[in-house]
Order: structure tokens, then sequence, then C-alpha cells
């Protein structure tokens, strides 16, 4: 994998993660809370590592790739952080690593949380 060039890191990335809140029926809801927004590289893994990720029921069809910032988007800071959105499609986080082991970029690979029902089905049949 090789380290992003000028002007790869072009989308906005919202990181979330997951916190328990108390609700009305005296007991917990999960919510997702956004923590950071920054620029990122969104790329489709190749269909070795798909296939290979989904023979062990992990499910990675995309890496997302941000400047390390320690305390931020360092490995280690993704702790608890569950979902990513990148220009409005939701993943799910499945593997953190860093690029190479240069302490420069953070490599995600996620999961893309896609509900098929709701995607609007395009009909090629002319409306009479």
């Amino acid at each position: 994998m090789n380290v992003p060039q000028i002007g790869e890191l072009r989308h906005r990335v919202k990181i979330f993660h997951t916190m328990s809140v108390p609700d009305e029926r005296l007991g917990f809801s999960k919510t997702a809370v956004q923590e950071d927004e920054l620029w990122g590289k969104l790329e489709p893994v190749g269909a070795g590592i798909y296939f290979g990720s989904k023979q062990i029921e992990s499910g990675v069809t995309h890496r997302v790739i941000v400047r390390s910032m320690p305390g931020r988007t360092g490995p280690r800071d993704f702790k608890g952080v569950t979902e990513l959105m990148v220009d409005g499609v939701l993943y799910r986080l499945r593997r953190v690593s860093d690029l190479g082991g240069l302490g420069r970029f953070t490599v995600l690979d996620v999961e893309e949380k896609t509900d098929a029902c709701a995607v609007r089905r395009r009909s090629w049949v002319p409306n009479d």
C-alpha cells in the first residue's frame, strides 16, 4: 500500500463512537456521537481481500486512510470508535493499523453499512 499523494485526502470523514445514554424507560439506549471530522482517502479493497475477509466473516469492503495525529487519529486513538461516515455513507470500523509503520498515516479497514431495501431502484422502463 502506497503513501497517499498530495490531493488524495479529499473525502470528508466523520468519526463516531457509541455511547450508552439513559432513556425514558429507565434503561439505556446506544447512540452514536460524532467525535471528529477530518480529511481522508477512500478506496475499495480488491477482490482477494474482500473474499478473504468474507471467509472469516469480517466483511471489509473499503479502506480509509487519514493523516495520523497523536491523541486524535493515531492507531491507538480509535478505541471505542465503531462507525465512520464518508460522503454521507456509513461504514463500520473493522481494523486499524499504521501505514507502513511510519506513523504518518492511519489505515482504517471498514465495512459499508447499506440497507439494500433503503436504496431506491432505478427504473429503466419509461413511464407511459
